[in-house]
């Protein structure tokens, strides 16, 4: 490795590839072809030099038509292309089961074909789509802010977000995107299943009636949780002045001081009070906009998730960890 570095260009940083990874792309695991030299546009980690990345070669021209702040994020636009070129043979999966397309009766040379390659082109497009690259690092190094955390699974199949989940699956299963993204803002990200359930039997009605539909699942969702909830134990709030609260910033999303303060006063220490709090969340907020609203709550999901899963972090680094202890002690 130390030799094959020494003739490598200078100007430049090779991520390190594992032995079992050579000659593969780290975007979809198809064979190497050449390696694409990123540069973040716009530079907000100050990137000294470009790093090169192995690529496949349609992967490598989706690369160089993309600008990316960071590599996580050029890998999820990379994704979202693949996703794009391949989607009629993504929606194979939906449409279908290797099964039914084993035993189904087809004539005509063109659909005996369809029913012979229609399987391996789905599973092809899925594992591209589904490949995870492995862990970057550059000289031994692990490199910092790779995310993963807004990626959805549905069906088997990965998306980079909740936004181009509704999109492709808006198309697989022929529901107009604009419901279906209705339908899942009431149900949440969790439930995509229920939601397309319920936006295939009702996305043919007038808009009235659909707006109607949505009253109702609204009223019936409701009433399950009014049902299932169980009772939670109220941490008392704290009443922080917005001065002592630091702005903070995480996988480049911006924490608020105004959401933060919100969430002490209400005695949000967790991601699961937090979606308790949902209803009112928005509530207070939507009266500045509905975009602030959504940025707030999106900064505190990520802001609680980092502090619950990195226990060492929330203890000694984050800057707002003195307010949360004296929440703890209240």
């Amino acid at each position: 490795m130390k030799d094959k570095k020494r003739d490598q260009p200078t100007g430049c940083q090779f991520i390190d590839v594992p032995f079992e990874f050579r000659h593969t792309c780290w975007f979809c695991g198809e064979p190497y072809y050449e390696s694409y030299s990123f540069m973040a546009i716009p530079n907000y980690e100050q990137q000294k030099l470009p790093i090169m990345v192995p690529c496949c070669q349609e992967c490598f021209s989706f690369c160089k038509s993309i600008k990316a702040s960071g590599l996580d994020l050029l890998r999820d636009k990379v994704k979202e292309k693949l996703h794009r070129k391949y989607e009629k043979h993504l929606q194979i999966g939906a449409n279908w089961t290797k099964e039914e397309l084993e035993d189904c009766e087809f004539e005509g040379k063109a659909l005996e074909g369809f029913r012979e390659s229609a399987w391996k082109m789905f599973e092809i497009a899925k594992e591209r789509v589904n490949y995870t690259g492995w862990p970057l690092t550059i000289d031994g190094l692990p490199m910092v802010g790779i995310s993963s955390s807004f990626h959805i699974e549905f069906n088997g199949i990965t998306y980079t977000g909740l936004s181009q989940a509704v999109e492709q699956l808006a198309k697989a299963y022929n529901i107009p995107q604009a419901y279906l993204e209705d339908v899942v803002e009431v149900v949440g990200r969790d439930r995509l299943s229920y939601a397309i359930r319920f936006a295939k039997t009702t996305y043919g009605y007038s808009s009235a009636e659909r707006e109607a539909s949505i009253g109702s699942l609204k009223a019936l969702l409701a009433e399950e949780r009014a049902l299932s909830q169980p009772e939670i134990t109220q941490v008392k709030g704290v009443d922080a002045e917005l001065s002592d609260i630091q702005e903070l910033i995480l996988y480049r999303t911006m924490i608020s001081p105004i959401a933060i303060r919100w969430c002490l006063k209400q005695g949000i220490v967790t991601l699961a009070q937090l979606a308790e709090q949902e209803e009112a969340f928005f509530e207070y907020f939507m009266k500045d906009s509905e975009l602030v609203a959504f940025t707030y709550f999106n900064g505190m999901q990520v802001y609680l998730e980092k502090r619950e899963q990195d226990t060492l972090w929330a203890e000694n680094e984050d800057p707002n960890r003195g307010l949360f202890a004296k929440l703890a002690s209240e």
